[in-house]
């Protein structure tokens, strides 16, 4: 085992998922088709079975009656074609049903393991699949091995089945020449269904491991390295350093909108030295004051550098310095909380007449 492989030891992802059924790599089991399709066609058997067998009756009553009245007559090519046509008509309204439920229930088991998938990537050409070394990959026992347990499970089940019926049949053989044509028929028809039952659900068993096994498989082949995992998630996510370059961005261009909006600012509630709050209040356009700008420490001291150069207000008042810092967020309205306290800071710089609103 090569050391690559000793190295995926991670689950495949959704995304190596889906590439693998693009490329066709699902899990199937041919013996679960199968079965599902025994045991359909079993079914529509049993169904139309009656039917199928007055309607043969009848045909073969009709064309020996046919037969008999034709004896002496000559015959041509246009009889012929007519009577293979309408022979034809007749088996196919017969066997028809029965292959359109075989076929149904296979397409249906095929598409309830994987779905129902057009993959022209697995119609390229692939050197790779006729390397003797993956045929040889795949004679390993930990391949062949459940392979061959599995056929002889199910062989030796088969045969567990037919033993038991045909053991029944054969007690029953020496009484079928002294009964009815219709009853011998009956009893080799229960006989032939109790089969196809048996056997069928032997191989639904025996397909669901199958298919269990295969899953497995396709799960181990997908599996994947650490490394190639992170690779995909910084792909699908974005490259963390482009990431922060941007955050970092952001950042900067929401400190210099801050900075704009400070110049503009109605008052600036301070810590007087930790936070800085800048708040804009027209009593025309808002409805309550709003965060035009806020920061802690040196984004604080440029807060009340602007204000200063630019004769905003300046109040130091700690307690609501801090609690709007914390609880509103940029250019949204300052907390119901807090309507108060900003008033009567409003109503003061009113008073001392250092604001007109």
């Amino acid at each position: 085992m090569s050391e690559a492989f000793q190295d995926r030891t991670e689950k495949p992802t959704p995304k190596k998922r889906r590439e693998a059924r693009d490329k066709g790599q699902v899990a199937r089991s041919r013996d679960l088709t199968l079965a599902v399709s025994l045991i359909g066609t079993t079914a529509a058997l049993g169904l139309a079975g009656p039917f199928m067998l007055r309607r043969l009756a009848s045909l073969v009553t009709d064309g020996l009656a046919a037969a008999g009245l034709r004896a002496r007559q000559d015959l041509g090519a246009g009889d012929l074609s007519a009577l293979t046509a309408a022979y034809g008509r007749a088996l196919a309204l017969l066997v028809g049903p029965i292959a359109c439920v075989a076929a149904g229930a296979a397409v249906a088991a095929t598409a309830a393991q994987g779905g129902i998938r057009v993959a022209p990537a697995a119609l390229r050409l692939d050197w790779a699949r006729l390397s003797p070394a993956a045929g040889f990959r795949r004679l390993m026992p930990s391949r062949s091995g459940l392979d061959l347990v599995r056929a002889v499970i199910a062989v030796a089940a088969l045969v567990a089945v037919c033993w038991s019926i045909g053991g029944r049949l054969a007690a029953d053989a020496p009484r079928l020449p002294l009964m009815a044509a219709s009853i011998a028929a009956a009893r080799g028809w229960d006989a032939a269904a109790r089969l196809l039952w048996q056997g069928g659900l032997v191989l639904l068993a025996v397909g669901a491991a199958d298919y269990g096994v295969q899953r497995w498989r396709l799960t181990q082949a997908l599996r994947m390295t650490k490394r190639e995992v992170k690779e995909e998630a910084r792909l699908s996510e974005g490259n963390p350093e482009i990431k922060a370059r941007v955050r970092k961005v952001q950042r900067e261009m929401l400190r210099r909108r801050m900075l704009q909006a400070t110049a503009k600012a109605t008052v600036v509630i301070t810590n007087p030295t930790h936070y800085a709050v800048a708040l804009e209040y027209r009593r025309e356009q808002h409805a309550a004051p709003i965060v035009v700008a806020k920061g802690r420490d040196l984004m604080a001291q440029r807060i009340r550098g602007i204000a200063r150069a630019h004769g905003v207000p300046i109040v130091e008042n700690p307690p609501l310095a801090r609690a709007l810092h914390q609880g509103a967020e940029v250019g949204e309205a300052i907390p119901a909380a807090l309507f108060g306290a900003v008033a009567e800071v409003l109503a003061y710089l009113i008073r001392i007449k250092q604001l007109m609103l």
